[in-house]
């Protein structure tokens, strides 16, 4: 997608393409590495793809500094969006910073640049392995 169409979706279209490849990465690699039936990769992708986990992810990617100032602006963003949804079993804190990880996400997929969004993606699954 062009870098001026990117720029100007909300924080929260860009959480929407965000969790959609954030799902798709997990789910991938857990059906690379093992042969599970569905219902438990399913099990096994929401354990990964939370608000709870996901909110720690954010947490331990800005405390250790592995955001960029452009990444660190969508997030703030998206944290501050006005969202009308909410999480089922997680905290509206939590809610709101995976939220803005799931934005993160979603820009750095549509800025086209593969090799950070798969050192993100990385990062992710190995903090959430690591619960932040």
């Amino acid at each position: 997608m062009e870098n001026t169409r990117t720029e100007r979706l909300t924080p929260v279209e860009l959480a929407f393409i965000g969790d959609a490849v954030y799902t798709l990465y997990v789910r991938e690699r857990l059906v690379c590495s093992s042969d599970a039936v569905v219902g438990t990769l399913h099990t096994a992708t929401t354990g990964y793809v939370n608000a709870g986990r996901q909110a720690a992810v954010y947490d331990a990617l800005c405390a250790r500094g592995l955001l960029t100032d452009a990444e660190l602006d969508i997030g703030r963003r998206a944290k501050n969006a006005h969202l009308h949804s909410r999480a089922k079993a997680a905290s509206i804190g939590d809610y709101h910073k995976a939220t803005a990880l799931e934005a993160i996400l979603g820009y750095v997929h549509l800025s086209g640049d593969s090799a950070r969004e798969n050192r993100l993606l990385e990062l992710c699954v190995t903090l959430s392995q690591n619960n932040g």
